[in-house]
């Protein structure tokens, strides 16, 4: 009992150090209440809960425990506690760890010399970090990919996971000093994921005001928040939103807006038809890698599942369209690229236009290095880029950042 006394005095200690020489740290930290918990290795938080194993807290001097403490609410006020999705849990803590650990190193913070840092992720969010070490994973076999799934599946469901107190298992991250736990469930009485984040977001706006006051803002601070809050969609769901958005949907008062019911008002909810004819066009100079068409594809499949379009179109394509394959409600789709030489985006539409399609979208994998027809077709197109360029008509959907 006194060791358990002597631990939590000195986490209360590192709170009362940080609130004094970093307030924006240390006034955030007072949202967290502070638990012992045995079962994980080094801390954990839900944004709702700082969890802390009293051996990880005996190896720490003052200062590393005051790193520590500013790295673990660090999680909840870039809100990762509510961004991970369906994204692997031990990665995804990795990722944040690689987000977070910069900026308290840059605001003269202490930190375990194993921590994860790296000189490429610095300025990125959480999701890039992700998403960008994904799909620098070396190519696999098939094989190899259904045994990575499965695992994958495992993993995310092992953040659901209780242990023997019945709180939410923690999966160690290599180098990891903190993990960040999904944010909890939302019951009767619990607040909604999206109050959890605004009453977030309201903390760290009024943290930064109180380290304003005090002239002790952190360094990159403003650029880190602006950068999480722009990253919060990934690529999949602004591909996704994109892609729904033109597809016809209508109003129907026989499936009600669950939304709105909790508060007794019934509004009519969203039907949407399936889409007709689509069209995906794929960039075959040699600017899409093997992994990114692989996330493209699963992704692609998904969306085609749900929006159940009557015939989709494959366009292969560089400075011509080589090869086109086209698809029946319900086959499934497989992308196979030919092609090499430069890119033009032309012939795509032109393609289009000479067999009499109308598509629903079109969508086009590619870097936007190339040349675009003088005109917009008249109907929506969505650039799923692995550059960094901008298109002259239609939505970008930036791979490589989100």
């Amino acid at each position: 009992m006194k060791h358990e006394t002597r631990v939590a005095e000195r986490i209360r200690k590192a709170r009362t150090a940080l609130l004094l020489d970093h307030p924006f740290f240390g006034s955030l930290l007072f949202r967290l209440k502070s638990e012992e918990d045995r079962a994980i290795p080094t801390m954990a938080t839900n944004g709702v809960v700082l969890r802390y194993s009293p051996v990880f807290v005996d190896t720490l001097n003052a200062a590393t425990l005051a790193g520590v403490l500013a790295h673990e609410v660090m999680h909840p006020a870039l809100q990762h506690h509510t961004r991970r999705a369906k994204r692997d849990p031990r990665r995804w803590n990795e990722a944040c760890d690689y987000a977070i650990n910069p900026l308290l190193l840059d605001a003269g913070l202490s930190l375990p010399d194993d921590v994860l840092v790296d000189p490429r992720f610095r300025g990125m969010s959480a999701e890039q970090i992700y998403n960008l070490r994904e799909a620098e994973a070396q190519p696999q076999s098939d094989d190899q990919n259904k045994s990575e799934q499965n695992t994958g599946s495992e993993s995310n469901d092992s953040a659901g996971d209780k242990n023997d107190r019945g709180t939410p298992s923690v999966p160690e991250s290599q180098g990891g000093v903190g993990q960040v736990i999904d944010a909890p469930e939302t019951g009767d009485d619990a607040p909604s994921i999206e109050e959890q984040e605004r009453d977030w977001e309201i903390a760290v706006n009024q943290a930064a005001a109180v380290a304003q006051q005090a002239g002790k803002v952190p360094a990159g601070l403003k650029r880190t928040l602006e950068g999480a809050a722009e990253a919060q969609v990934d690529w999949r769901e602004l591909l996704r939103r994109l892609w729904s958005d033109t597809i016809p949907a209508d109003s129907s008062w026989m499936r009600p807006n669950r939304r709105h019911i909790w508060s007794g008002l019934y509004l009519p909810g969203v039907v949407r038809e399936g889409a007709g004819e689509i069209a995906i066009a794929v960039d075959c100079s040699g600017s899409v890698n093997a992994r990114q068409l692989r996330l493209f594809e699963a992704e692609i499949r998904s969306i085609i599942e749900g929006q159940r379009p009557e015939r989709v179109h494959v366009l292969y394509f560089d400075a011509e369209v080589h090869k086109v394959d086209t698809y029946e409600a319900g086959e499934m789709l497989h992308l196979d690229p030919v092609g090499g030489g430069g890119t033009e985006f032309g012939p795509c539409f032109d393609w289009i236009n000479e067999h009499g399609i109308h598509p629903q979208t079109m969508v086009f994998l590619t870097d936007l290095y190339g040349s675009f027809p003088e005109s917009a077709p008249n109907y929506p197109v969505i650039w799923a880029s692995t550059g960094s360029r901008q298109a002259p008509f239609g939505s970008v959907v930036p791979m490589h950042a989100a």
